[in-house]
């Protein structure tokens, strides 16, 4: 049957069979609704397959964008493979055929730095004309406007950027087309002339700004041409909406996603490989601890003199001593406390500096127990922020002081402007992102992956760049992929591994391993390939006669050839789009932390290995922490490691029964409750007690753990998780609070009896109905007593009641303040199983309104969490709804340490809502005081509550599949 010229793709078939996942997309979307498809799986799932299948469906020609040129060039092999004909698909720009394939960087703008400004000036013009001026005096007005206020007319052009990204899609064609390159126009005048219909977007993620504004102008085009497009957008991962205006961007030509496939579905499936998420932490070598403790100590002492004489210190007594109403509180402690209720963290912050450069100072001596501590590092910047800001850029005699204050932060890595302080390259960063110990904590993984796999070991290490430039702190040369690859060759642990080093303008191989890999690079690019010795480096060679994409691909094929073991290489290269199913081992030395890099990142090891059907691929983050003795104070190399894991599935180390999403999927409590520890400073804190490589796991009990082929719904969802040490009350006062009680209880029988042995002497006669009496009043004054050591024997006994009690009060709590609806759903606290320092509880809200369980989370976290700045506090076992109670408790006090538990601020916005919680709270779960601390000028209940703790152990929120 001959072609349809119209639909020149309907004939196309695919010979395989189609996976679960791919066969549900292709039956839930509709190519004819006019509506984009966008499309959401990760690397490996087939999604070129779905793209082509759905474009066959449409049949119309079709231009496909990819990132990459290798990426491309598998949509033209596997396009070929559809078509069953090579001539009707294409990968030349200048060629059309019935499918082209082309990088975006095949298509570029005019104004790559801000290419709407043009747009926006254009619509400008239209609004003034609009209002009654004519075309010549828009313009003179607006060029005037932009001599005489700059800001002003860049305020007014990014607002109307803004809007016209947000409708990029319905721009005019010709607006559209007037603000790209003419070889960006030229490429859409051959895409038009050639009849495209359907435009698929590859890794649509990188769908911002520049790119967006040609494919948008691609559309308006076809629009404009009469043809309705469809526009399909693939991707692993969803951009971020950090930047507003690229999101809106992204999603006015692409829309909400239609189908999102989860990677553990993909595994679940067979059609990934099974995978474990592993951290590895080092310190950083001596040179640079030494480099790291001067920084420190340098920016530490800088920022001190700022605040010990002068403005400086009078910029700290007016945080602290602030007038109320205009007028100054007469007394020190009066000023501060009104300090702390008018700004906690600012208060906070001032005291700490102000207790370290003034300690002879009156107000230091009536500084709160919390505030006598050194400034943090952040402190200390934000309250040179708000000093300079507030004193020193208003003041034009103080001209010289404001640039004083910009150069000596500019030496530490922060950029003082009028909106505050921000960090810029900081050189801790740089120094942990780039240090050697990470690569030497690179050879230390390969080394005991490959004393486990043996030759089966693939192992791929990735940097951000062939060399980074830094070399602060004593670093061996610039750190990157080169200097990682040096590392590596001479290690004695790794050495004897094949390995090279890959980056667009760099290819190396270790001297040893030359002789057996040269030949097999003559063979794969067919041209003579020579090796030099390197001046810096006697124990690699670097290879000369082959660059460019094609080295990449070599790469994939050596080492699936089992030539290599090892491939470093930069992201890239090879964080995205690359292919080589034998690789089973990723070792991250990237800074990279977003939900793209990281997917792409992790896709290169989950394809399925036709040489090894078990599978089963370790990906590990390395992360550079600085010990606990050292002054310095930042460890961004913690939250990186946090942000990289945040998007991130993975086996529950703790319940490996679940998968989830953040660190609970590379580290244990017990490493977790590590890292909080050596961020914390805590004295015997290790970084090494974090890190998981002195016990990976089996990669077979990892697979087990996958349960491959088993039914699944497919479903994700938030919940909240309390951790409890078990054979520790959720409250550390409910055991002495219970035996206070029972002493009491048992006193009070114990009097009763006396009272009737006594009764029974005195009158023999009435004995019976008197001692009937006394035996009455006895045990009614022992009842609530009882009852008050009842709960405290739960609270110690049956934690997973104590916890639903809890969440069902705090629900009712968040329902009276109309924070959420109660009637759509009800707390379900689920235990999980002990574990040896651990006992979780998940904590969730069945059938509620994602708002609603957002809102209850958040409650409960800070309920669970240390006391700051609430406006209530519930002081734990103390009160009691019964006077017996009240006097018992209230004798004993003195004996026990106050706890308390901060009342969430969705309940204590209102005073009687707060009220009935705490009320509750006694009914349900044990005594308790309510302590208004928030609106009071002087309460020293606050200051205690801040240095309790009431509440063993803590929650947060966790992402899961099922």
């Amino acid at each position: 049957m001959r072609p349809d010229p119209a639909r020149p793709l309907a004939g196309w078939t695919f010979d395989g069979t189609l996976r679960a996942y791919q066969a549900a997309a292709l039956r839930r979307v509709d190519v004819d609704a006019g509506e984009p498809l966008h499309l959401v799986a990760p690397p490996g799932s087939g999604k070129t397959l779905v793209g082509l299948l759905l474009a066959a469906r449409r049949g119309k020609k079709t231009v496909v964008f990819a990132p990459t040129l290798a990426i491309r060039d598998q949509w033209v092999t596997a396009a070929r493979a559809l078509a069953h004909d090579d001539a009707a698909v294409s990968g030349d720009p200048t060629a059309p055929a019935d499918l082209t394939a082309l990088t975006y960087q095949s298509i570029s703008v005019l104004d790559s730095a801000s290419p709407f400004a043009g747009l926006a000036r254009g619509r400008w013009l239209e609004e003034l004309e609009a209002d009654d001026r004519s075309p010549d005096a828009a313009i003179v007005w607006l060029d005037a406007l932009a001599e005489s206020n700059p800001a002003a007319y860049r305020r007014g052009i990014r607002a109307r950027a803004r809007a016209v990204r947000r409708t990029l899609s319905r721009q005019d064609a010709t607006v559209l087309t007037a603000a790209l390159h003419p070889n960006a126009r030229d490429l859409i005048d051959r895409l038009v002339a050639g009849g495209v219909e359907t435009i698929v977007l590859d890794e649509c993620h990188h769908l911002l700004d520049h790119w967006a504004l040609v494919v948008a102008a691609l559309i308006a085009r076809l629009r404009a041409a009469g043809r309705e497009p469809l526009v399909i957008g693939l991707t692993a991962t969803l951009p971020t909406p950090d930047d507003a205006d690229e999101y809106d961007n992204y999603i006015s030509l692409l829309g909400e996603v239609d189908l999102e496939v989860p990677v553990p579905a993909v595994v679940r499936e067979g059609d990934l490989a099974p995978y474990r998420e592993l951290v590895h932490v080092v310190e950083p070598t001596a040179e640079e601890r030494l480099f790291l403790s001067a920084h420190a100590e340098a920016l530490g002492v800088a920022l001190r003199t700022s605040f010990a004489v002068g403005s400086g210190r009078a910029s700290l007594l007016g945080i602290l001593q602030p007038a109320v109403d205009g007028a100054r509180v007469d007394d020190i402690d009066g000023g501060l406390a009104a300090a702390f209720v008018a700004d906690f963290a600012g208060a906070e912050a001032a005291a700490a500096m102000l207790f370290l450069v003034a300690p002879d100072d009156p107000v230091t001596a009536h500084l709160p127990e919390f505030a006598r501590r050194p400034p943090t590092t952040d402190e200390t910047l934000r309250l040179l922020g708000r000093f300079a800001l507030d004193q020193v850029l208003p003041d034009p005699a103080r001209a010289q002081e404001w640039q004083r204050l910009r150069a000596l932060l500019a030496d530490f890595g922060y950029a003082l402007t009028d909106k505050g302080v921000r960090r810029t390259r900081d050189p801790i960063d740089s120094v942990l992102t780039s240090s050697l110990a990470k690569d030497q904590g690179a050879c230390d993984i390969i080394a005991a992956e490959h004393a486990v796999m043996g030759e089966r070991l693939c192992a791929l290490v990735v940097t951000d760049f062939a060399r980074h430039g830094n070399v602060h702190g004593g670093l061996l040369g610039a750190a990157g992929a080169v200097r990682t690859f040096s590392v590596l060759a001479a290690d004695a642990a790794t050495a004897a591994l094949p390995a090279m080093l890959v980056t667009s303008s760099t290819v190396r191989l270790s001297r040893r391993h030359a002789p057996a890999v040269l030949p097999a690079l003559v063979s794969q690019f067919g041209v003579e390939v020579t090796a030099v010795p390197v001046d810096d480096d006697p124990s690699v060679l670097e290879v000369r006669g082959i660059a460019g994409a094609g080295i990449v691909s070599a790469a994939a094929r050596l080492l699936s050839a089992g030539r290599l073991q090892v491939v470093v290489g930069t992201r890239g290269l090879f964080g995205e789009g690359w292919d080589c199913p034998r690789v089973n081992t990723l070792v991250d030395l990237t800074a990279a932390a977003g939900d793209a890099a990281m997917q792409q990142l992790r896709g290169r090891t989950l394809r399925l290995d036709p040489s090894w059907a078990e599978k089963t691929a370790h990906n590990w983050t390395v992360t550079a922490l600085i010990p606990t003795h050292l002054s310095v104070e930042a460890q961004p190399d913690a939250t990186r490691l946090r942000r990289k894991h945040a998007r991130l599935w993975g086996v529950d180390v703790d319940d490996p029964a679940r998968v989830v999403c953040g660190l609970s999927g590379a580290l244990d409590h017990a490493r977790r409750r590590a890292l909080t520890d050596v961020l914390a400073k805590v004295q015997g804190a290790s970084p090494a007690a974090i890190g998981s490589l002195r016990s990976i796991p089996s990669r077979a009990e990892t697979r087990d753990l996958w349960r491959i082929g088993d039914p699944y719904d497919d479903i994700e969802e938030e919940t909240f998780v309390v951790e409890h040490r078990p054979g520790f009350a959720l409250f550390p006062t409910s055991v002495s609070a219970t035996r206070t009680v029972a002493t009491a209880f048992l006193g009070t029988v114990g009097a009763t009896g006396v009272a009737v042995s006594g009764a029974i002497a005195l009158v023999p006669d009435a004995a019976p109905p008197f001692a009937g009496a006394a035996l009455l009043a006895g045990g009614l004054a022992a009842l609530p007593l009882g009852g008050a050591w009842s709960q405290g024997r739960r609270r110690v006994h049956d934690p997973a009641a104590t916890v639903q009690r809890m969440a069902e009060v705090l629900w009712a709590a968040l329902g009276d303040a109309g924070r959420v609806a109660v009637g759509e759903g009800a707390p379900l606290v689920v235990p999980s199983h002990p574990l040896a320092v651990v006992q979780r509880f998940d904590v969730s809200i069945p059938h509620a309104d994602p708002a609603d369980r957002a809102a209850f989370g958040q409650a409960l976290i800070e309920l669970c969490a240390p006391v700051r700045a609430p406006r209530f506090v519930l002081e734990i076992d103390r009160g009691g709804r019964s006077a017996p109670v009240r006097a018992v408790l209230g004798l004993t006090g003195g004996l026990r340490p106050r706890r308390f538990l901060a009342v969430p601020a969705d309940v204590g916005r209102r005073r009687e809502v707060a009220h009935r919680f705490a009320q509750e709270w006694q009914r349900r779960i044990g005594p308790a005081t309510l302590h208004e601390v928030g609106l009071t000028t002087r309460d020293p209940v606050i200051s205690e509550a801040r240095r309790a703790g009431a509440f063993s152990g803590a929650a947060r929120s966790m992402v899961r599949w099922s």
